[in-house]
């Protein structure tokens, strides 16, 4: 039997898997200086043009989210048709935009926000990419950010990160309203350049995590790194599996558990949840903070698929833990799950005295022994 939890995570030695996908403190601050060059252009406009442009001024307020605030960004397995993203979030008030019809208003936020960004671009040597529930801006080849555009209840836009988490109502795609009655007055609306407006609130999601983590402590925060990287390693089959999706399925394992019962080890921590990982990605993954919302968007051809991957990590996990007894053995294991920046460091792999000496005995020559010489008997 293996032990392979350092191999994942250790505090005792420099090398680890964890250590392996952490972006290098410079690309970190690559980010955060375009996010802030971002902001500070974004405010300037509608400090400058907002009047003109939509008829009041007014200057948006900024909401971090995703990867980088749940704290799970990795770097990617394979830049840069991966990258790391960090999303900002864009907030004007409700009242602010339903100066014009919901369709209409929302495609002014996008022609204000793109134009702006498009012109910071060209400056400082981006990328700008229209997406349609966002702005893109590709800073370099393993990283961009998204600035997804939001309007926001007016008494919530002054206390936007303190803001308690609302009920949300979805509406087909098919059946958009086009009158702001028609759409709920205390939910945050995302705006979407085909759909004009969904309602969704990311701030839920930061909350529930935050709230996750402080229950099941920074192993679930590091097993939700572990299955975002087994995804990007195996990007051609796990491509259209979301790290929401991944977050959610390890958080219900943990659930299902019960934090008690939680293994102290990294390995079999992991384990747990790729026991039950194929399961949960087989059908509907009910969104914690609105139990009516299905975050599990893995196109229904695609789900034989990505469910034989997560019984594939989960067997090779298994028989690793249960089975191994040779150290570079299961270094190799893992590496075939989540790919080269596992260490390569057999020295991490604990093998019980068991497992040691059944690999001794499996190691040694078989001797050939004599057939013993029977004598001829006689009866009567």
């Amino acid at each position: 039997m293996a032990n392979v939890s350092k191999l994942l995570y250790t505090t005792t030695d420099i090398e680890c898997f964890l250590n392996g996908i952490d972006p290098e403190d410079a690309s970190i601050q690559q980010l955060l200086y375009a996010k802030t060059k971002i902001r500070n252009r974004i405010r300037e406009a509608f400090k400058e043009k907002s009047e003109a442009h939509f008829g009041s001024k007014i200057l948006p307020r900024f909401f971090t989210q995703g990867s980088y605030s749940y704290k799970t960004l990795n770097y990617p397995a394979f830049p840069p048709e991966q990258q790391m993203d960090l999303d900002d979030g864009c907030y004007l008030p409700l009242s602010f935009v339903k100066e014009e019809r919901p369709s209409k208003a929302a495609a002014a936020f996008f022609e204000f926000v793109d134009a702006v960004l498009i012109q910071l671009a060209d400056e400082e040597g981006w990328t700008f990419v229209e997406k349609p529930t966002c702005a893109r801006l590709v800073i370099s080849g393993d990283a961009h950010i998204d600035i997804p555009l939001y309007a926001i209840p007016d008494r919530e836009f002054v206390l936007l990160e303190k803001a308690m988490a609302q009920r949300t109502v979805t509406a087909s795609a098919d059946q958009r309203p086009d009158r702001w009655d028609a759409l709920p007055s205390n939910a945050v609306l995302l705006a979407h350049r085909d759909e004009d407006w969904k309602v969704s609130d990311p701030r839920k999601i930061r909350k529930w995590f935050e709230q996750a983590v402080e229950v099941h402590g920074e192993k679930l925060r590091r097993v939700c790194r572990y299955l975002k990287a087994w995804r990007d390693h195996n990007k051609d089959d796990l491509d259209k599996v979301s790290s929401i999706l991944l977050m959610v399925c390890a958080f219900y394992a943990f659930e299902e558990v019960g934090r008690q019962n939680v293994p102290v080890r990294e390995d079999e921590a992991m384990l747990i949840v790729l026991e039950r990982l194929s399961g949960y990605l087989s059908k509907k993954v009910e969104n914690p903070t609105d139990r009516n919302e299905d975050v599990n968007r893995i196109p229904n051809e695609k789900r034989f698929t990505v469910c034989n991957k997560a019984r594939e990590f989960e067997k090779r996990l298994r028989m690793t833990i249960h089975e191994c007894n040779v150290a570079r053995d299961a270094v190799d294991n893992i590496k075939a799950s989540l790919g080269v920046r596992v260490p390569d460091r057999p020295d991490l792999v604990g093998v019980t005295a068991a497992s040691l000496a059944k690999a001794a005995v499996h190691s040694q020559p078989k001797k050939e022994v004599a057939a013993p010489i029977v004598g001829r008997s006689t009866s009567g």
